[in-house]
């Protein structure tokens, strides 16, 4: 694996940034505006499952990779923090008040899991949640990026490029320490329906401000293509590096590199 590149990147959105990152797609504006929420609670909480398994792996190789992987995802949750604020000031009082509470919840939930659950049990999490966002990514790529407001489009971009590239790093430290496969894809699944259930909530509560003009959030709808990828990584003979990648992740590197300086 090339080296995992740590691009320090802080945005700046402007206060009047649009609600809907996709002005043609209600659903999916509120589907990204839900997994955006979720990401300053469930992305510490990778970083927190890496620096506990650090201590237990000696391949230097891959310390090297898991310390790029929390660095990146660090500024990734920064970035959807910051956002995410300028999202609530936006919302009627009461939605905000939602918002909050339902993220006090998923934070909770995460403080439980690093207080209370193995590092086996972390580590298939953190790799059920990898994998989808590794599938997420070549869904956007493919689907959804020339749709967006160029904000959303320079965040989402950068953010799921990244992705791709230390795709790596969860299934390795995983496979280092327990190699269990079996308990890897049942977490994994758990993990993923937890993961889901929470950018539904978002979602739906956010969309309750814009519902009188578009109607109701209609849930997350799963193409058949990603469908087939997600079942991909479920097989036992999986690894992230089989994928190819395309050249447009290569080249929204190569632009973030730009723009990290």
């Amino acid at each position: 694996m090339p080296e995992i590149n740590v691009r320090k990147i802080q945005f700046e959105f402007p206060q009047d940034l649009t609600v809907f990152a996709m002005p043609d797609d209600f659903n999916r504006s509120m589907m990204m505006l839900g997994v955006s929420m979720t990401l300053p609670h469930l992305e510490p909480y990778l970083i927190r499952t890496m620096r506990i398994a650090m201590k237990n792996i000696a391949d230097e190789e891959l310390r090297r990779d898991m310390k790029h992987f929390s660095a990146q995802e660090g500024y990734h949750y920064r970035n959807h923090a910051h956002i995410n604020e300028i999202i609530c000031s936006k919302l009627r009082p009461q939605t905000a008040e939602k918002v909050r509470a339902i993220e006090a919840e998923m934070e909770a939930d995460y403080r439980s899991f690093t207080k209370d659950k193995s590092l086996r049990w972390n580590l298939a999490y953190a790799e059920g949640f990898e994998a989808m966002t590794l599938v997420m990514a070549f869904d956007f790529f493919e689907n959804y990026k020339s749709g967006l407001e160029p904000n959303w489009k320079d965040l989402w971009e950068w953010h799921l490029a990244e992705e791709v590239e230390h795709r790596t790093v969860c299934f390795d430290v995983y496979e280092d320490l327990f190699g269990d496969y079996f308990h890897r894809v049942f977490r994994g699944i758990r993990s993923q329906q937890h993961f889901l259930k929470y950018i539904d909530r978002f979602a739906s509560c956010i969309s309750e401000d814009y519902a009188e003009e578009y109607g109701p959030y209609k849930g997350i709808n799963i193409q058949m293509k990603p469908a087939i990828q997600m079942l991909k990584t479920f097989m036992p003979w999986y690894n992230p590096r089989q994928f190819k990648i395309p050249d447009d992740f290569k080249q929204a590197w190569s632009k973030y590199d730009l723009v990290a300086g």
